[in-house]
């Protein structure tokens, strides 16, 4: 009998899901390394990754964001990144309301260079967004910064047990469940559809509104664990 290896290996990795899911003292950990970037030119990919554990959205997504995606972000109730149905994984158009530090972010992101069309542009090349396998390693590299410090325990656990920068996205999954966030708000803030006809076809309705204060409960969380106020 023929053993088709790559088959074999499809079997497994649907076998073994990822599971990592970042701590709170982890979190403060990555944070602050995050927000010192060692060079100018890591400053967009740091931010970049900031982003992911501040809206949950998958790296790919943020990495390529336009500022044609953004709106309103002189107004922090209604500030939005609306990200076009052709870069979503579900091809359905995805509508995040910008929390007040995620405002901040981008508003900070945005002003680093007037010029560019995307959020966070790269540095290093000439390009106006960031490749997605550029936070894969900007990741690497702020976590081989901590080590340093390898006597406290969260940062031990970052470096004996890299994330990915998807797991970051996971961690606000769980985060919002550990805060009581519903789960259909928990799914519009991940963009998941729900697998039956009527998430698929009928259901359109964006829960601009519960998807705010789901991200708003969130920044409270992080703000508290960061120790630091939030601003928009």
């Amino acid at each position: 009998m023929k053993i088709n290896p790559l088959a074999d290996m499809r079997r497994r990795a649907r076998e073994t899901p990822k599971e990592r899911v970042l701590s709170d003292d982890e979190i403060r950990a990555l944070w602050g390394v995050l927000e010192h970037p060692e060079f100018p030119a890591e400053q967009p990919v740091a931010m970049a990754l900031q982003a992911v554990l501040l809206t949950g959205q998958r790296p790919g997504e943020v990495s390529g964001a336009q500022r044609r995606e953004l709106s309103k972000l002189s107004d922090p109730k209604n500030a939005c990144w609306e990200i076009p149905a052709e870069r979503t994984k579900a091809r359905r158009a995805q509508i995040m309301p910008l929390a007040p530090m995620a405002l901040a972010l981008f508003r900070a992101a945005v002003a680093l260079d007037d010029d560019a069309t995307g959020v966070f542009g790269s540095r290093y090349l000439q390009r106006d967004t960031l490749a997605r396998h550029s936070l894969s390693r900007a990741l690497q590299r702020a976590i081989e910064r901590l080590k340093a410090n390898d006597r406290n325990a969260a940062i031990r656990s970052l470096v004996e047990d890299p994330p990915t920068p998807h797991d970051l996205r996971r961690t606000v999954a769980t985060g919002l469940a550990a805060l009581g966030v519903a789960r259909e708000d928990r799914l519009a803030v991940l963009a998941h559809v729900a697998g039956d006809i009527h998430g698929r076809v009928y259901d359109k309705y964006a829960r601009l509104k519960e998807k705010r204060i789901a991200l708003e409960k969130w920044e409270s969380h992080l703000a508290t664990l960061l120790k630091r106020e939030r601003h928009p």
